[in-house]
Order: structure tokens, then C-alpha cells, then sequence
């Protein structure tokens, strides 16, 4: 996630509410960050509304009057950050973003542990899965993950060529849910971000993958993929797999630059492929790089449809730039020149004119159409796999896929945080560690077919395979017809 610098004159307004000293602990007007935080929510919030018209409000009053009596007994910023965290997570929008970033080193919890003690003390105990020795694709760290309790475990340093990272700290704490684990790190509390275990691969969402090195060593297809994480590579490979078929894997969009690198790269080969498989497993979101995937799958211009703007003082003043900028100043790039008509400037000039003016709830932004050159002959098919770790920009990746005659979905459901769309400017609240970004508009399809509860379901399920016969099964299926 990014994050706002926040100036050093917001010291003196932070003084009123929150303490920092070498000496002491943070200390935190735990009720005065929660009722920013409902205030900003209520008056900016795009899924707000909506808690009125799905008949939620006096399940919402509920929460907010319980949790205000907990918060005005706390004054920890880690004990208050649960609150905050249970206020945003009942609008079951991973896009409504609350996090804690863990300045205080006097935070930081250590558990020191030798790996030979590790090791003898790991076969005296009934382990579960998750718990052994992980290693990252750099194998610049080690982490023993241990069980603490039946739903947390703790990974704990071993071995660390960062100076900054000593062993003994405790990296990760993960709690145990119904889908798989959720996670905090040692210098940042987050939402309920999903972590999933493959096999002897460990994914904490797409911000980081660990390979298993103990008490099980990673598989031949384990490793291959592990691997193509390291650098900062975010999973991105390209395999020829047969004459007929071709795998672009693509871990995470949020390296463009180097999706469009593979993607030149191999260019010549997918065009000569029959099928083009996109493996999207893992895959979180970030941002538009499957903008380059375009002409592979493109068969009809593919229509994004209007969003819809919460019309507050605040989300006018910090769209109207933007939605100037859209007909002053359209995209040069050559991949969107067709898209900018005169008759889409003219939508995003008129809604410039009559967003201040308007005394709606919404207004509908225009959106452009998106165009390729030409429809290419091969790859006749595409098929793109999807997992419950795919989220955000993946997810609207899957929507506009179903406007291609050429593509078919494989895999299983995504994580669905795709209703209430992107994150909007960062809403300060009175502890300066902690970050607030809301949404401020929904998607084409929200209040139609929502899919933050659902997700998006792929065509064909393979849920009833081992992962790594994904591919495989995928590959004979478009052999078939």
C-alpha cells in the first residue's frame, strides 16, 4: 500500500491528541481517532449510503456504540487499532483501507530462538502445517513459524542479512480463519489481508511469498515458481509449454514496467501460440498492467461503463483536477488516443460543470471504451486462472475479460474488493501512525450484481484438483473444442 508522507507541521496538531518520546511508549486518544474515523466514513464514504438501503443501520448502531465505550478506556495505539479495524471491516471493503505503520521500536516483540532448538524441540510436538522453517525467494531471511495459541502463530527471525532486522523478532504473528490465516507484521497492522498456504508455499497476500525449508523441502514445481519471485519479481515467468500453448504468470500488477518487458519480450511466440494461459493465481491487484494483455485477448471494444461518485465537499474538491485534466489534457499514449472522442471529452467537460452544482447523492463519471488495433488470429483462445487471493485491478481484469469472445475463466472464486473502487485520498486522522483511505466511487456493477461478498466466479471451477494440475487440466480442455 502507499503511503502519504505526512508533513512535519502535522506534529504540533498530532501533540493534541497522541505523545511520542524517546523514553515512553506512544500513547493515543484512542475515542478521538474513532469518531474521526466514523465522521470521515459518514460524510465521504462511497459504500455508506448503502447501509440504509440494505436495512444495516441498526446493526451499524450496534457496533458503533460498543465499540466508542471500549475505545474511550484506551489510550494504546496496538490496542486501539483493533477498534478502528472492526469499525472499517464491517463495510467488507478491503478498498476501505485502515492501517497502523509501527514507528515505535519499543513495539517491536521479540521471542529469541536457536534453530538447533527449534529443530529438537519441532518433533516433541503435533505440528500443524504452517509451523517449520521458511526461507524468502532472496534468501536474504529466515523465519520459524511456531504455534502460540490455537488460532496464532508466530514467525520469528532466525537469520537476517539486514543489520536492521535482528534475529529473535517477531516478523510476522498470524491468526487463523475460516479461508486460511490473516496476518500483522512486526512494523505494520493491517485490515484482514488473506495469507494462504500452497503446499511449502506461504503467500501473505501479493506482498510477499516464503518457501518451506524445514521439516519439508519444496517440491520441483514449488521451487520453479518460488524462484521467479526473487528480486522483486513478483512471480512474473513465461514457459513454452508445447507448440500449441504458451503461460504468461503474472504474480502482481504492480510492476507495469516489467509486465510489459515479459510481454515484448515473448511477443513473438504468443502470437504464434494457439493458446495464450494467463496464470493470475496469487495475484492481488495493484495496477492497470493488464493493459498490455490487450491485444491477445481483444475480440470487440471493451466497455468499462460509468462509476458512480459520492457527491461530498470533499470527494468534489478532490476529483474535479482529475476530471479536468480528462478533456484539457487527454492521455498522448497511442493505446488510448481512439478512446478520447470528442463525444467522451465532452461527457468529462459536462460533468466538471455540473458536479458542484448537482445536489444528487451520485453522479455517473464517464469512462472510456478501450480499443486494440486489430483482432488477431492467434491465440484463438486465452485462459486465465484465478484464485481467492485475487483482488482490486486482477478482479477488473476478470470483469472487462467477459466482453472477449476468446477468453475463458479457470480457477476459483476471487477475494472480491472490487464494488467500491480504488482508494481515494488519505483522510488524517489524530494519531499520525495511523492511515484512513476511503473510497469515494463504486463500480458500473455494484448495486446490480455486487461482488465484495461473492467475489468473482470463474466458469470453471478447479477446486476439485491439486494446484499445480491446474495448468495441465487447462491445457487439454482447450485442446478439446
Amino acid at each position: 500500500m502507499k503511503k502519504t508522507t505526512l508533513l512535519l507541521t502535522f506534529c504540533a496538531f498530532c501533540l493534541l491528541f497522541c505523545s511520542k518520546t524517546v523514553i515512553a511508549q506512544q500513547t493515543c486518544d484512542c475515542i478521538a481517532n474513532l469518531d474521526t474515523t466514523i465522521k470521515k466514513t459518514e460524510l465521504n464514504y462511497v459504500g455508506y449510503p448503502d447501509l440504509i438501503k440494505k436495512k444495516l443501520m441498526p446493526k451499524y448502531q450496534k457496533l458503533v456504540k460498543k465499540l466508542r465505550t471500549e475505545a474511550a478506556k484506551q489510550t494504546d495505539p496496538q490496542k486501539c487499532f483493533p477498534l478502528l479495524n472492526a469499525y472499517v471491516g464491517f463495510f467488507n471493503d478491503k478498498h476501505f483501507d485502515i492501517e497502523y505503520s509501527i514507528t515505535d521500536t519499543n513495539r517491536f516483540v521479540y521471542s529469541p530462538i536457536r534453530e538447533d532448538a527449534f529443530k529438537n524441540d519441532f518433533s516433541a510436538k503435533k505440528r500443524d502445517s504452517i509451523e517449520g522453517i521458511w526461507v524468502n525467494p532472496d534468501t536474504t531471511l529466515r523465519l520459524a513459524i511456531q504455534k502460540i495459541s490455537p488460532m496464532r502463530y508466530q514467525a520469528v527471525i532466525l537469520e537476517s542479512k539486514d543489520t536492521k532486522l535482528k534475529p529473535g523478532l517477531v516478523y510476522y504473528t498470524f491468526t487463523k480463519n475460516k479461508n486460511g490465516f490473516i496476518f500483522d507484521r512486526y512494523d505494520w497492522m493491517t485490515p484482514d489481508f488473506p495469507v494462504r498456504q500452497h503446499g511449502g508455499l506461504l503467500f501473505v497476500w501479493n506482498f510477499e511469498v516464503w518457501g518451506k525449508v524445514y521439516p519439508s523441502a519444496l517440491t520441483a514445481h514449488e521451487r520453479s515458481e518460488f524462484l521467479t519471485w526473487r528480486n522483486y519479481n513478483y512471480g512474473l515467468d513465461f514457459k513454452k509449454l508445447d507448440e500449441d500453448n504458451v503461460v504468461l504468470s503474472i504474480g502482481s500488477f504492480n510492476r507495469d514496467d516489467k509486465i510489459k518487458q515479459i510481454i515484448q519480450k515473448n511477443d513473438s511466440l504468443i502470437r504464434s501460440a494457439k493458446h495464450l494461459i494467463v496464470d493470475l493465481r496469487g495475484n492481488g491487484g495493484g495496477n492497470s498492467g493488464w493493459i498490455h494483455l490487450l491485444p491477445y485477448f481483444y475480440t470487440q471494444p471493451i466497455v468499462q461503463g460509468d462509476t458512480y461518485l459520492r457527491l461530498t465537499p470533499q470527494n468534489i474538491n478532490a476529483n474535479l483536477p482529475g476530471i479536468k485534466s480528462m478533456y484539457e489534457k487527454p492521455n498522448p499514449d497511442p493505446k488510448w488516443a481512439r478512446s478520447n472522442t470528442p463525444e467522451v471529452l465532452a461527457r468529462f467537460k459536462k460533468a466538471y460543470e455540473e458536479i458542484p452544482l448537482s445536489k444528487a447523492q451520485f453522479y455517473a463519471m464517464p469512462s472510456t471504451s478501450i480499443y486494440a488495433d486489430s483482432i488477431l488470429k492467434k491465440p484463438e483462445k486465452v485462459a486465465l486462472i484465478f484464485d481467492d487471493l485475487g483482488g482490486s485491478s486482477t478482479e477488473y481484469f476478470f470483469y472487462i475479460s467477459m466482453q472477449s469472445s476468446k477468453t475463458r475463466r479457470y480457477g476459483e472464486r476471487t477475494l472480491g474488493m472490487m464494488d467500491y473502487m480504488g482508494v481515494s485520498q488519505q483522510t488524517t486522522l489524530p494519531f499520525a501512525d495511523y492511515y484512513l483511505l476511503i473510497p469515494d466511487r463504486k463500480a458500473t456493477w455494484t448495486d446490480k450484481d455486487p461482488k465484495n461478498v461473492s467475489g468473482f466466479v470463474p466458469e470453471h471451477d478447479l477446486r476439485h484438483l491439486p494446484r499445480h494440475q491446474w495448468i495441465e487440466y487447462i491445457k487439454t480442455d482447450l485442446g478439446k473444442n
